[in-house]
């Protein structure tokens, strides 16, 4: 064997070497989407509560979802309840990985920056009380979801997906047509994080989304929608390798109050009121190789060039 044939071998095992040593440098990606929603009332005109006494018919469910990621694995609650049940939906939290121990419904942010909280996707949901009054009861209904994405390890993707939905038809069974008030509170938060020295497609994004529309199922046609911008487009924020740190929309925990009054519905005809409520969150991480071994990658590739010049020469 001649000697450039074995200086090539000798090139191209260094070369192998390395790449099967190649390692990964550590870098972290978060991201976390906190929506609570409390004190929601539908009222008359008069600002007075409606009942179930204000309704010929009613029927419909409250619908809740939680499912958590992690590379592909999922893990997802689900619960679908009658409004009138006297019961709503509280889906137990779902984790997929190596978790932040984090108590069933608890929707504290994490502190920022988040302190590597783990590997996993996380969800929770909680609903309680009542837009309406049942049976004489008190009015107020509370739902919150949070969805939370963590990687510290290269090579993954988590995600977060909670919601809670309430689709309810009724029929008005009052005296005169009445304009029906939305009223509300809401806390929104997200956070997106990543750290330097992240990978090239390494990114992290949180965002959430609330909406009410009400269709007049005569003439399937939208009679109101109320989807306001701070539970919605204001609330998206994202961060990328290209642009290390954090990103977070109200930090602070602002609490919002919303109060929408709809069109004149008629008495006599049947609604059908669409409540979205969700939370989402992702976050993923490409592989990042050590400087090291990206060096005896280099030297072996410069090596390989220098042979191959020498023999053609």
């Amino acid at each position: 064997m001649n000697l450039i044939k074995k200086s090539l071998m000798v090139t191209a095992a260094a070369a192998a070497m390395g790449l099967a040593a190649m390692g990964s440098a550590r870098a972290d990606t978060f991201a976390s989407a906190i929506l609570d929603i409390n004190n929601f009332r539908l009222l008359h005109s008069s600002g007075v509560a409606f009942s179930t006494a204000d309704f010929s018919t009613l029927q419909g469910t409250n619908d809740a979802h939680a499912t958590a990621g992690l590379n592909g694995v999922f893990s997802n609650g689900a619960s679908s309840l009658g409004i009138l049940s006297g019961t709503t939906p509280d889906v137990a939290h779902q984790c997929v990985g190596a978790c932040f121990p984090l108590a069933e419904n608890n929707f504290t942010p994490f502190a920022s920056p988040p302190p590597s909280p783990g590997n996993f996707g996380y969800a929770d949901q909680r609903l309680t009380g009542s837009s309406i009054s049942i049976g004489g009861g008190p009015v107020g209904a509370h739902a919150q979801t949070r969805a939370d994405a963590a990687t510290l390890m290269n090579m993954q993707d988590a995600s977060g997906n909670s919601d809670v939905g309430t689709s309810t038809t009724f029929q008005f069974a009052l005296g005169a047509s009445d304009t029906m008030t939305i009223a509300f509170d809401a806390t929104p938060f997200t956070q997106a994080w990543v750290s330097a020295g992240a990978g090239q497609t390494s990114n992290a994004n949180a965002r959430l989304s609330w909406s009410i529309n009400i269709v007049d199922l005569s003439t399937g046609l939208s009679v109101f929608s109320f989807a306001p911008d701070e539970l919605n487009g204001l609330s998206v924020v994202s961060r990328t390798d290209a642009a290390p740190g954090t990103t977070e929309y109200n930090a602070a925990l602002t609490m919002f109050s919303f109060s929408e009054v709809t069109p004149l519905l008629s008495a006599g005809t049947t609604y059908q009121i669409t409540i979205q409520h969700n939370t989402l969150a992702n976050a993923l991480q490409q592989e990042v190789p050590e400087p090291g071994t990206l060096a005896i990658v280099a030297a072996g590739l410069l090596s390989m060039s220098l042979v191959s010049r020498r023999r053609k020469t």
